[in-house]
């Protein structure tokens, strides 16, 4: 026993040095794209998410590197995971909001990584009581972001989510991730995102997009005051009809658009969806909090229909879907997820981070899992 846990460690001391990228262990499958959700209703579905993440983990190759941004992290079985992956050989990179600074997750994840960031693995925290990158106003680190280089026999995985590390996340809150794999240009782009919240390269104005394949991410804060500098409002401006589908949307060929929202504020956007439902597109919401502005304008419309879900369990997904004709193509299906509420504090102060994916595979897990939000919904 004791001369191979020599000759394991010999291999992966040779696979660090030599670059070459080992698996963990016994062989998994391949790391697909798709979409993972939790239910905090039912007991065995409310880890989903952070389950998903610690298999990611658990299964980095020898010689690769994770890099995570999270906002809360309270959760000792990903730190120990994260901590043994260091231990066997893996770049362990980690960026955490200062509000996450005295959790005992983050402070075994620091005794484990250290700080300083000339090391291969290190953790670091962004600025007390602000961000990373934003400096206007309140701004918070709310990123949760996952980018694996090898994981499971994988390359360049990239997993976006609406969730925190906690237990409410987990057993009170309705969250989403997406898992992309094998978009280099994507993942590139989030890495690239991700040196810079380590850099905490002070800007009120970061907003940048990368486009690659079928997906697209967009990067925030974004300086402005107007709704035409709202990134939410312009997709829904400039791409969406709401009419000529064939096989999508409505019975009749309306496009659908169907939103889950922990917070929704911004009453641009509410305007907007307003005017499509004008178009006879159909919109649903489902969502915790809307503010009387935008509420305002997405009430009393026969083809706007609201639940709210609040109580013992609220929805925290951020998320957009949209069925039907957007950026001229007919019977397309989209999926617009990330930490990004619609909040002035998301879109002009904050760091975070949204990507649009198109994709009917993906849209469908979703839609699967706004059905089911909706069905919880009290109202």
């Amino acid at each position: 026993m004791r001369r191979s846990r020599i000759l394991s460690g010999a291999v992966a001391a040779l696979a660090v040095a030599t670059g070459l990228l080992v698996p963990a262990g016994p062989a998994s499958a391949a790391v697909v794209s798709g979409a993972v959700f939790n239910n905090p209703e039912v007991p065995a579905q409310q880890y989903a998410i952070r389950d998903h993440v610690r298999s990611l983990i658990q299964g980095a190759a020898v010689g690769s590197t994770i890099s995570m941004a999270l906002y809360h992290f309270e959760d000792t079985s990903v730190a120990a995971d994260l901590a043994d992956a260091k231990t066997r050989g893996v770049r362990v990179r980690v960026v955490l909001d200062y509000s996450s600074a005295s959790t005992a997750a983050t402070t075994s994840l620091t005794a484990a990584l250290g700080t300083n960031r000339a090391n291969p693995s290190w953790l670091t925290l962004c600025t007390a009581n602000a961000a990373c990158i934003g400096n206007l106003g309140t701004p918070i680190m709310h990123n949760k972001f996952y980018l694996f280089s090898s994981t499971n026999g994988s390359a360049n995985v990239v997993v976006q989510s609406s969730a925190n590390l906690t237990v409410s996340n987990a057993t009170k809150y309705w969250n989403n991730a997406v898992t992309l794999v094998g978009n280099t240009g994507l993942y590139n782009a989030y890495l690239d995102y991700f040196d810079d919240l380590a850099a905490k390269a002070k800007t009120n104005d970061y907003y940048t997009t990368v486009g690659s394949g079928n997906a697209k991410a967009y990067f925030f804060p974004r300086a402005g005051t107007t709704a035409d500098t709202d990134t939410i409002y312009n997709m829904l401006n400039e791409n969406v009809t709401c009419e000529g589908n064939t096989s999508t949307g409505t019975e009749t060929g309306r496009t659908i658009i169907r939103i889950g929202m922990w917070y929704f504020s911004r009453d641009g956007i509410a305007r907007k969806l307003r005017e499509l439902a004008d178009q006879k597109c159909w919109i649903e919401v489902v969502y915790t909090t809307l503010d009387a502005g935008s509420l305002s304008y997405l009430s009393g419309h026969d083809r706007i229909v609201l639940y709210h879900i609040d109580g013992d369990y609220i929805v925290h997904s951020k998320y957009m879907l949209i069925e039907g004709t957007y950026a001229g193509k007919k019977d397309s299906k989209w999926v617009v997820t990330g930490s990004h509420n619609y909040s002035n504090a998301a879109l002009r102060e904050n760091d975070e981070a949204m990507v649009r994916v198109e994709s009917a595979a993906i849209h469908d897990q979703y839609r699967s899992n706004f059905w089911a939000m909706r069905a919880a919904a009290s109202s």
